[in-house]
């Protein structure tokens, strides 16, 4: 019996992955200006209290790199903490594998940032400039 239970919950955890994945993608298609992915978008919607629904996949948490662990799970904290809603998604299943090629993160926003859109996506670090 408890195994039945926590397939179900796992199944009903991964439908509403699927279904946040999938409203994101629709926001992104039809109001562009709140749906952003990227840590650097997403950090800056959360500077202004602008995310909605945060998505993000588990192995952002298990990074090796502390500094790099740590400001996601702030980030989750500060979503939750003004009313946001969290999605961790598993990078086992096919919409963390999704949200992966979104570079982990992404958030449907309370309201329009236009100005988002003029910073640079890959722009996480300053890796570009050392190659």
């Amino acid at each position: 019996r408890e195994a039945v239970v926590s397939t179900q919950s796992t199944g009903t955890k991964a439908a509403g992955e699927v279904r946040a994945l999938t409203d994101f993608y629709t926001m992104l298609n039809n109001e562009p200006a709140r749906a952003f992915y990227g840590p650097q978008q997403c950090l800056a919607a959360n500077e202004n209290e602008a995310i909605d629904v945060l998505l993000v996949t588990d192995s952002l948490f298990r990074s090796t790199d502390i500094a790099e662990r740590r400001k996601y799970v702030q980030l989750v904290e500060d979503v939750r903490g003004y009313g946001g809603t969290v999605h961790i998604f598993s990078s086992l299943h096919v919409s963390g594998e999704k949200l992966g090629l979104l570079s982990g993160v992404a958030a449907i926003l309370r309201f329009p940032m236009p100005e988002l859109e003029d910073l640079d996506v890959d722009d996480d670090s300053d890796e570009s400039d050392r190659e």
